[in-house]
């Protein structure tokens, strides 16, 4: 491999747990391996967790330290309002993060970029250097649809038919239609002139021309319209990320149910302690274990609120599922795939995003069960189901899949045929 010179690795994420850290974990046996010199572009608020794992860290928008990591964050659920302030929020920043990954990377002349699939700045940087990249996505179906039904859609399922025939070429439209609109205004705005969204194949040039990486399993998914480039590697759940925690002591209950609803969505925290006071209740010999995924306020007292219910502001994921038998989440992809890892049944509510479309690959591939956020009878009934459920075959045979992709591997080998070595 080019003697023993190091093959220079450039990897960009924005700083949300659920881009950066499989991402992380993806890097770490190669950084391992003293074959590869890796250097992570990321916010200011995860320069730490980077660092402390042996990766280099460089801070993009240092000047605007919270300015990445407040755009998904939300208040209220998710319109066309909120997502076009987002859009507005990244376009603002783009020219500054473009300009800074350039200059770094004419400093650091790394041999191959890594970019997250939101990290779009990445990608027109490479491409203007000349610099061949990966692209690497969790959210696998945020890849526009060709042939098949499409996602961000509301959670639509795969049927067959002439009317859902037409039901998914509309959507497709809608979504092709609504991505011509956004990037027309950020070509408008960046006066990017020679930006084309889509190339001579019809495929998105926001993602890499090069290699994508689905972090994902394909046993979850129903969809086969991919790029020819566009490679299953697994997911990488991230085992860096092990805190020490004061544990509750849940040896005196019958079972623990670990509860969350991810990072951003801030709206949904009140609600959902609140039908967990409920559930708490409602099963006394039951241990229930809250996380408000508050980073920040991670050292914060653990709080009690029942003698079978208490609230961390944060824990680890690698931490709490191997305590738990059970977990209720959003259906965020970190989230589910720790719950295949660690062969977890769940109840899955979708609060927003992307997780209407996880839900619907939930329920195909009966890894869980799926609960309506807005009725309270809806989730009481689906956790009561799931706790009476006694047979889980087809998350053990998933869950068992899970170890047979080899992503590190897999990583290699794309570096590998790309750079030639």
């Amino acid at each position: 491999m080019n003697g023993l010179k190091k093959i220079k690795i450039s990897a960009v994420s924005p700083p949300f747990s659920g881009h950066l850290y499989p991402l992380m974990e993806l890097l770490l046996p190669l950084l391992n391996s003293g074959m590869y010199e890796i250097t992570v572009y990321t916010g200011m608020q995860k320069e730490k967790a980077v660092t402390d794992t042996g990766l280099n860290c460089k801070i993009i928008l240092k000047d605007k330290p919270s300015a990445l990591e407040n755009i998904a964050n939300t208040l209220k659920q998710t319109n066309m309002l909120t997502m076009y302030k987002q859009f507005r929020d990244n376009i603002k920043m783009i020219p500054q993060i473009m300009n800074e990954l350039e200059e770094e990377f004419k400093k650091d002349r790394p041999d191959i970029v890594i970019a997250d699939f939101v990290a779009i700045p990445a990608g027109l940087v490479c491409n203007k250097m000349k610099i061949p990249w990966i692209t690497s996505i969790p959210t696998v179906f945020a890849i526009e649809n060709k042939t098949t039904t499409p996602g961000y859609l509301g959670g639509l399922y795969p049927r067959k038919g002439f009317l859902y025939q037409i039901r998914d070429a509309i959507g497709r439209f809608a979504v092709r239609s609504a991505k011509k609109i956004l990037a027309f205004l950020a070509v408008k705005k960046l006066k990017l002139n020679n930006f084309k969204l889509y190339n001579e194949k019809n495929e998105e040039t926001i993602f890499s021309p090069y290699s994508i990486l689905g972090l994902g399993m394909k046993e979850l998914e129903f969809r086969d319209d991919f790029p020819e480039h566009f490679v299953w590697a697994g997911y990488p759940v991230p085992t860096f990320d092990k805190n020490i925690y004061p544990l509750i002591d849940v040896s005196n209950f019958r079972k623990t149910v670990f509860v969350t609803n991810g990072t951003h969505v801030l709206w949904g925290k009140k609600g959902l302690v609140e039908i967990v006071k409920k559930l708490s209740n409602i099963y006394p010999d039951i241990c229930f274990i809250v996380s408000l995924g508050d980073y920040g306020n991670k050292e914060k007292e653990i709080k009690k609120v029942y003698e079978n219910m208490f609230i961390y502001h944060y824990i680890d994921y690698a931490v709490i599922f191997p305590k738990s038998d059970y977990i209720i989440h959003h259906g965020g992809t970190g989230v589910l795939y720790n719950c295949i890892k660690y062969n977890k049944p769940s109840v899955v509510i979708p609060h927003d995003y992307d997780q209407f479309d996880y839900a619907v690959r939930i329920i195909l591939s009966d890894v869980g069960i799926i609960a309506n956020l807005k009725s309270e009878k809806s989730v009481i009934k689906a956790v009561e189901k799931m706790l009476n459920r006694s047979e889980w075959k087809n998350l053990e045979k998933i869950h068992n899949k899970f170890e047979e992709y080899p992503y590190d591997k897999i990583l290699k080998d794309e570096i590998r045929r790309i750079l030639q070595v």
